[in-house]
């Protein structure tokens, strides 16, 4: 096993065939201070691990073609070859729970469970990779943020009882996410809660059902936390024909849900007085305070940029990260302080697409890209600097490079319009965003337009999500284009029912915002 430190990154292969699972454990990994490189197959794997010895492997057992054991006995004949002592640890499902003897007696050095505890996670990292500091966003700095958001939602807010702000805020990221998320949730409680007790009186049971689980998914995103646990007892007892239980708990959950009613006529007011904020951020690490630096972000601000500046610490620039979308480090110091820094911000460049520019003394700039990954270093500016021409060349990536990835177009389809006005909201500052309220008209939209990726709906009435992929995927001219489910199922039955149909992933419904968009940042990126 390789020792390693904070001044000597630590190389991690994650190997999962599903994009969205990489994207997901990666970023838990970031948060650790953890970078990785990322593998959707047993080939890759053994390919990456021929031309590069990682410090510590999570593979993936469940993978068309090359399964995870197979993988490691192969890996097993490379290390023989080359020398290295690396700890593979399974990365499986719940139900691999029930095999963690034999995963071992295979060869695994240990086995995570998906979906990933991050404690369990950084014991693991503490365990293989010692001699490291890791650590979670603390639960002080969470709560700087929360308190932070909280306190620009309206005073009255914080006097409905049926709303834990708090959670609200945890899932949509932003006081401003969340207030546009609510008064969705809100404009259309009349006509909903009068669609379930119609559908119940009529004993429609599919469509109370499809009502009913969007309701539990929607509701938890605002923190109507009440709302979505009564919702989710009539789920359960909807799928499991318990009628006299329905009857019993329809009453209270519209009582409860039209009780919200009245907080729209406040929200209207607070949403005409809204504004977009524009992402034209650089983030500038290293000293701003001299002569150089001072005139680095006066340039970037005649440019019509905003700039945040952080010192070259990795703490505060991981602080930082998703602040921006390009990076302009003004390289000082040691050699192996630079290189660290250097490699640092080129991984993350890596992982979430941004553009890394280098400032300073040319023989500084020389050690900061001394560095494996130098290929995510865009431009460098040595010493004496044209201000300007910097300024003008950066505003170049940020149309040319980064607006890209605004104008990707994601079709998301799904038969609650309430959901697919959040998704539009929630994504639209990012993606271009078309929305299809059923199989049909999806497939409609087809014939005369071309996305970049699907989030489909898997629980739909008429054509469901898996006929709807079917009906896309035959097609040619279609078959190409990625699709994500999104689903509210969580448990292990559903999931494996789902990921059967092999698409390119799924997302929980009631994922967070940030997350939500950190996920598709990442699946993106690997594309």
């Amino acid at each position: 096993m390789n020792e390693n430190n904070n001044s000597n990154p630590a190389r991690v292969l994650l190997v999962d065939d599903m994009p969205v699972n990489n994207a997901i454990m990666s970023s838990i990994l970031s948060t650790m201070g953890v970078s990785c490189d990322l593998a959707q197959s047993g080939q890759e794997c053994l390919d990456m691990c021929r031309k590069t010895t990682y410090d510590l492997i999570l593979l993936d057992h469940r993978m068309p073609g090359m399964d995870g054991v197979e993988t490691l006995a192969r890996l097993k004949d490379i290390f023989r070859q080359t020398g290295a002592e690396t700890p593979v640890i399974c990365h499986t499902a719940d139900e691999g729970k029930s095999y963690i003897s034999l995963y071992k007696a295979a060869g695994f050095a240990d086995v995570l469970i998906k979906p990933v505890d991050p404690g369990k996670l950084m014991v693991m990292l503490m365990t293989y990779l010692p001699g490291r500091d890791y650590s979670l966003p603390s639960d002080a700095e969470k709560n700087k943020h929360i308190s932070k958001e909280l306190s620009s939602l309206p005073s009255w807010l914080k006097s409905v009882p049926q709303l834990d702000l708090r959670s609200g805020i945890e899932h949509c990221d932003t006081a401003a996410a969340f207030m546009d998320t609510l008064t969705v949730f809100l404009q259309s409680i009349s006509e909903k809660a009068a669609n379930i007790e119609q559908f119940e009186r009529d004993k429609n049971w599919p469509m109370y059902l499809l009502r009913i689980h969007s309701l539990k998914s929607v509701a938890k995103l605002i923190g109507a936390n009440s709302i979505s646990e009564i919702a989710a007892d009539l789920e359960y007892a909807c799928e499991h024909h318990e009628y006299a239980l329905i009857h019993a708990l329809t009453p209270a959950l519209v009582d409860e849900y039209r009780s919200l009613i009245p907080c729209y006529e406040k929200m209207i007011p607070i949403q005409s007085k809204k504004t977009k904020n524009t992402d034209r951020t650089v983030l500038f690490i290293g000293d701003d305070s001299g002569i150089v630096g001072r005139g680095i972000t006066i340039a970037l601000k005649d440019e019509g940029f905003k700039v945040i500046a952080v010192p070259a610490v990795p703490e505060d620039i991981l602080e930082h990260r998703t602040d921006a979308n390009i990076l302009l480090y003004y390289v000082t110091g040691d050699n192996d302080h630079i290189r660290v820094i250097s490699t640092m911000l080129a991984e993350i460049c890596r992982d979430d697409g941004k553009k890394l520019c280098l400032a300073g003394d040319p023989l500084d700039i020389a050690a900061a890209q001394n560095i494996h990954n130098r290929e995510f270093i865009s431009s460098v500016y040595p010493r004496p600097i044209n201000l300007y021409k910097m300024a003008a060349d950066i505003s170049d990536y940020h149309h040319m490079y980064l607006g890209k990835a605004r104008t990707r177009t994601i079709l998301v389809i799904d038969d609650d319009p309430d959901f697919l006005h959040i998704m539009e909201n929630w994504l639209s500052s990012s993606y271009s965003v078309d929305c299809s309220h059923s199989g049909h008209n999806a497939l409609a939209y087809l014939d005369r337009k071309r996305p970049d990726l699907i989030l489909l709906d898997y629980e739909m009435p008429g054509m469901n999500g898996e006929k709807v992929m079917q009906r896309i995927r035959s097609n040619p001219a279609n078959g190409h284009i990625p699709i994500i489910f999104l689903t509210g199922m969580n448990d292990k039955e559903g999931v494996m029912k789902l990921l059967g149909h092999r698409p390119d992933g799924y997302l929980l419904k009631s994922l967070p915002r940030e997350k939500l968009l950190d996920s598709l940042q990442r699946f993106f990126a690997t594309l």
